[in-house]
């Protein structure tokens, strides 16, 4: 790769998505932007972006639009500078595949090739794959300094116009480490984790603190969208064997590494582990196989009925859809599934977490949806119950300083 190799094919109208997460092709993207002062409008769909590449004070003619406020996109939504859609990551594929978001190029880094020349997927299954069959223009980055991992799904480099090579370390993912408000969750969260579950956790404080805590189960089994370092001890103590998992047993299943080197190193070679694309890895066919998948998810808020919002809080968007919804109801398709909500049960700045409504209005998951929410107080199993048992269930977890206030809230719910 040359300086200067992608600012001539680009046009003013032009919609970019490239890899997302871990595997940012970075100086592809810097090139991108270098150009702007050329081009009159240019467009980026963002998905997890953790490398800061984009900033609020991005030159007006560059329109971003993405998935929500996932990493460092949260400050492009506090400006106003991202229009977002809401969307299910199982939806991705058709949508890029059919130009409904109308991504012109595509930027897509993978790792190392085998023998035979086809390249590893790196730490990512990217997002951007699916645009390549609406693109004008498609280039592969080919990092060597990926690690070389294995999927079912491996990328067909005929359909790029450019494949370039690079060598460059991978984006590191700051590992959360959990409080003892997390450890409080955490420790009634796996009262509802059994051996021989099959776990769909993501990143985070809560999820490292489960994590944590499961080093004396056995037989578990992985089958996430996205994985960090936590869950490194549980693999490497035997704890996580995927040995009865329905399909893909003997495997972990994800489809991102978003953690520190020590995660990628884990990942280099490692046959017992594969890096799936979201087509497989959030389809419901593909969840509804496994008996015993436990979904743990996080929100912002949850309303006295059960339902979750986990974008937007009040006008700010702090999430995104991403795969939850996809994972919620995939948990409660399998047999034996359970799927659970874990927040602390208030904010920072003191403000309840449980509320009579979402301070958004936006439903993320719904209340035929709820299960089971769990916050440092206990755990409220609400699948198939009436609304005001619900509500009694809720109010239990909630922070004691507003249990009485939502008791009164919960006297005027219908039904």
């Amino acid at each position: 790769m040359t300086p200067l190799f992608l600012a001539p094919l680009l046009r003013s109208g032009d919609m970019l998505m490239w890899s997302q997460g871990a595997a940012e092709p970075v100086e592809l993207v810097r090139e991108t932007l270098a150009a702007l002062p050329g081009l009159d409008d240019l467009a980026v769909f963002l998905a997890g972006s953790y490398a800061r590449l984009i900033s609020a004070d991005a030159p007006s003619q560059l329109r971003i639009h993405g998935m929500g406020a996932v990493g460092s996109n949260r400050e492009l939504c506090a400006a106003g500078r991202m229009q977002v859609h809401p969307v299910h990551l199982s939806q991705l594929p058709e949508l890029l595949s059919n130009g409904t978001i109308p991504v012109s190029v595509v930027l897509l880094q993978c790792g190392p090739c085998d023998p035979s020349g086809t390249p590893s997927p790196g730490a990512v299954q990217a997002f951007a794959n699916y645009a390549v069959a609406s693109a004008r223009l498609a280039i592969a980055e080919i990092n060597a300094g990926a690690p070389r991992t294995f999927t079912r799904h491996p990328l067909n480099l005929s359909r790029f116009d450019h494949v370039v090579h690079c060598e460059r370390p991978l984006i590191e993912v700051p590992q959360t480490r959990p409080g003892e408000l997390d450890k409080q969750i955490a420790r009634h969260a796996v009262e509802f984790i059994q051996d021989g579950d099959t776990l769909q956790i993501g990143i985070g404080a809560v999820p490292s603190a489960i994590l944590g805590n499961l080093l004396g189960h056995r037989k578990l089994g992985l089958h996430s969208g996205v994985i960090g370092d936590a869950v490194l001890p549980l693999i490497q103590s035997g704890a996580l064997d995927n040995s009865r998992k329905q399909q893909d047993t003997g495997l972990s299943v994800t489809g991102a590494l978003a953690g520190s080197s020590e995660l990628y190193r884990f990942a280099d070679g490692n046959r017992d582990m594969l890096i799936e694309p979201v087509h497989y890895t959030h389809a419901i066919s593909t969840l509804a196989r496994f008996d015993n998948l436990v979904a743990v998810n996080s929100a912002i808020e949850v309303d006295l009925g059960g339902q979750a919002g986990s974008e937007i809080a009040g006008k700010r968007y702090l999430g995104t859809i991403g795969g939850q919804v996809d994972f919620v109801r995939g948990a409660l398709a399998s047999k034996g599934g359970r799927s659970m909500i874990c927040l602390p049960s208030r904010t920072a700045s003191g403000h309840s977490r449980i509320v009579a409504s979402l301070s958004s209005g936006t439903v993320t998951v719904t209340r035929a949806e709820a299960d089971i929410v769990v916050t440092e107080w206990g755990s409220a199993q609400l699948r198939g119950l009436a609304v005001r048992e619900r509500a009694r269930r809720l109010i239990a977890v909630a922070h004691p300083d507003y249990r009485e206030e939502l008791e009164r809230a919960a006297a005027q719910l219908p039904g």
